[in-house]
């Protein structure tokens, strides 16, 4: 699994399965939108379109579909919020991430279709900000024919119980986890999710995705604590114990590779660092003789790898040892 943002890496998991947002799509859409799509047709699209600022805060998905009757294609844009409270500017960033991908249509020369642009919230606080994107907007209605106007439906799991989350297991699963990551009852409710998560062992690829699940669970919420995680593993039994044990090995290696990553970049500024404080002696001395030892000593001291460049440079085409070592930073 690879070091990044859990939030992105658990939807992309969940909602890239086709099965999972057509499920998803099948419930949480509503009856006249959902009956103007030929969702047996649904494929997903590479690319993303979020800002590059925005990637710590937002993930998304393009799905392609028909619509019903016609061969003609439309995109379902499905935008997920992992910030923790409602953002009122998502209508105008979902517009740029719209116009992206009809730029790309028109790029390859493809006729521009309808896009279906949904968000996806489970923050701490219930969502309060309009899905109209006139609502941003300071003006007349007078002005509305003329100006951009579209709405986003949105589905906020931040106040759904466990009675009002619908669809296949899967999906229930894959909702009641999101719901439960910024959910401050989550300690309490942790043996509840965890009984509905190993519902999944018997799933094929179940076992796979408990993993996904639980790997999320340790990484991106305080939630609970990974001590309380695992209690709550282990009374789901055997198939519990051997879980958690997969799932401690996963993070002590991500632990192993972050740290390899840091030593690494460590150990090529000291070499580096080093290199240029041998290379500079050694210019000086190929210049002006034996360097005194007070002088190597100040070359020693210095760390910034740009000022040992610096000097080096300026070592080549001084006149002698004195002006250089007035050059050093003082001691």
């Amino acid at each position: 699994m690879s070091v990044q943002n859990p939030h992105d890496h658990f939807f992309r998991e969940s909602f890239g399965r086709s099965q999972v947002a057509r499920n998803f799509l099948q419930q949480y859409l509503p009856a006249e939108l959902r009956s103007l799509l030929d969702l047996s047709h649904l494929e997903l699209q590479e690319g993303s379109f979020i800002d590059e600022t925005m990637r710590d805060h937002q993930s998304d998905l393009l799905y392609q579909t028909r619509l019903v009757g016609e061969e003609d294609v439309a995109y379902v844009y499905l935008l997920f919020e992992h910030k923790s409270y409602p953002d009122p500017l998502v209508a105008l960033q979902m517009l740029r991430y719209m116009v992206r991908i009809w730029e790309r249509q028109e790029k390859e020369k493809e006729p521009l279709s309808a896009i279906i642009p949904l968000v996806l919230y489970h923050g701490e606080r219930a969502w309060t900000a309009s899905t109209e994107f006139l609502a941003l907007l300071d003006a007349p209605e007078a002005l509305w024919p003329y100006l951009p106007s579209f709405r986003y439906h949105l589905t906020d799991l931040s106040f759904l119980s466990d009675e009002t989350i619908r669809g296949d297991l899967w999906l229930r699963v894959i909702l009641a986890t999101l719901r439960a990551v910024f959910d401050p009852r989550l300690s309490g409710q942790l043996s509840t999710l965890m009984e509905l998560v190993f519902q999944l062992a018997r799933q094929e690829k179940g076992l796979e995705f408990i993993h996904t699940i639980l790997y999320y669970l340790s990484t991106a919420t305080e939630k609970v604590s990974r001590e309380a995680l695992q209690q709550a593993v282990a009374r789901q039994g055997k198939e519990g114990e051997r879980t958690m044990t997969t799932i401690a090995q996963q993070i002590r290696q991500e632990g192993l590779q972050e740290g390899l990553q840091e030593g690494l970049q460590e150990g090529l500024q000291e070499g580096l660092r080093q290199g240029s404080q041998h290379n500079l002696i050694n210019v000086l001395d190929a210049r002006f003789g034996h360097v005194p030892p007070a002088i190597s000593q100040r070359i020693e001291q210095i760390t910034d790898i740009p000022t040992l460049q610096q000097l080096l440079r300026q070592a080549a085409t001084l006149d002698s040892l004195e002006a250089f070592a007035e050059l050093l930073p003082a001691e």
